[in-house]
């Protein structure tokens, strides 16, 4: 199978983690991806990551310190995969389109709506894929979800609940996670709430919030979590405390083009026991998720049924097939559970967004997650954000088109944008 030669730009803990998404693919009889350099500002870094890939794929890629360099002295170089930090990500992107190279960025596109219409700006018109990495909503419980919901299993949808709480007063993976300029907890993992439930349920088309910084002192913290495995080779850099000036708790009431209403709390500053709920609420029934990444099943409720369990769940939905990259890392073409670490299904997870990547350059095919839909769900951020800080509803659409920019006036002028 024909392989696309790829750089990974940002070489830290999600560049790690994207690493080993390629070695799960490179596992597989569908690789069309190589690995052939690293890139960051840090060479340190670079060499580092390209050490481990060297001991994980058995080929040592070139390391890079600047995306120029690397391309003039790579001319075979066709893809890039940015892993930056979110508040660089808007640069890294431009600078990859300028220089001729297919790109998959990390979620969000950039951490402001004006980074992202820039981009789409640059793009239009070109032949390179722009696609944007957004794994939740390519796991197959998820997959499962949407399946349901669109079969009817619930009947129509009228109300979705979501409330995350936890975090207290500990730095969350890293320190820029909670700085507004560079993206914040809010935005950085919002993005992926907002992508599912428009995934989901059709696209919001207003939102009316209340945002605060509960926590405006961060500690470095000790506790282990899902994620520690990836980020461990930085804790010693990390600062013991930081000041937070990026939101982490926001109320917002939605309301979807569909006219399903919601409410969606995102509590990141929550001491005392830790919260997950995601529900949606039918004409017929219920369902609720544990979220992605974790095998965890749906529970389905329909009304005069009660509860139906996770294998008959898959009978009313008899033709959902996941696709083969994903059916071959997950063993099966549908299934109602599984059982892996947060570690092994998210370099599934990544390893599935790496195919789709080389399918879409290789076959002109549309990425899943472009440019427009990775905006919208900062959009939804966003709207939450502005509505905060206006004190009246936000539409999705005044927001894409920058008809209000409140919140992210001085992020804008923070990277000159």
């Amino acid at each position: 199978m024909q392989r696309i030669p790829l750089a990974i730009v940002g070489c830290g803990g999600m560049g790690g983690r994207h690493l080993r998404g390629l070695r799960e693919l490179y596992g597989t009889d569908l690789c069309n991806i190589e690995l052939v350099a690293v890139c960051d500002l840090r060479l340190d870094k670079a060499e580092s990551l390209a050490d481990l890939a060297e001991e994980m794929l058995g080929q040592r890629p070139r390391a890079f310190g600047d995306l120029e360099t690397m391309r003039r002295e790579m001319p075979d170089l066709q893809a890039v995969d940015v892993t930056t930090d979110s508040g660089s990500h808007h640069r890294v992107v431009s600078a990859a389109l300028d220089l001729g190279l297919h790109v998959m960025c990390e979620k969000p596109l950039a951490s402001t709506i004006r980074g992202c219409n820039l981009l789409i700006a640059q793009h239009r018109g070109s032949d390179r894929v722009l696609s944007v990495a957004e794994q939740f909503r390519r796991d197959p419980i998820c997959r499962l979800t949407k399946a349901l919901l669109d079969a009817g299993a619930i009947g129509v949808p009228q109300m979705m609940l979501h409330t995350t709480a936890g975090g207290g007063n500990r730095i969350i993976i890293f320190p820029w996670r909670h700085i507004k300029n560079v993206g914040g907890i809010f935005v950085d993992a919002g993005v992926h709430t907002t992508d599912l439930m428009q995934y989901w349920l059709g696209d919001v088309r207003e939102v009316y919030a209340q945002a605060r910084v509960m926590e405006p002192t961060r500690f470095k913290s000790s506790q282990r979590t899902a994620t520690s495995e990836f980020y461990e080779a930085w804790h010693d850099e990390m600062p013991d405390t930081i000041e937070a000036t990026a939101e982490d708790t926001v109320n917002a009431l939605l309301t979807f083009e569909s006219g399903v209403m919601g409410q969606w709390t995102s509590y990141q500053a929550a001491h005392g026991e830790g919260l997950f709920h995601w529900a949606i609420y039918g004409s017929e029934g219920s369902l609720r998720t544990e979220g992605a990444r974790n095998g965890r099943p749906l529970t389905l409720h329909r009304d005069d049924e009660g509860e139906i369990a996770p294998e008959a769940q898959l009978a009313l939905v008899p033709d959902m097939a996941l696709d083969a990259i994903t059916a071959t890392l997950f063993g099966a073409e549908c299934m109602a559970s599984y059982d892996l670490t947060f570690a092994e299904a998210d370099r599934k997870l990544v390893a599935v967004e790496y195919h789709e990547l080389g399918e879409c350059i290789l076959t002109a095919k549309s990425p899943e997650v472009d440019a427009f839909t990775s905006r919208r769900s900062l959009a939804v951020c966003h709207a939450a954000l502005e509505s905060a800080l206006l004190h009246r509803p936000v539409t999705i659409e005044e927001i894409e088109a920058e008809r209000t920019c409140a919140y992210e006036a001085d992020i804008c002028a923070h990277w000159g944008i």
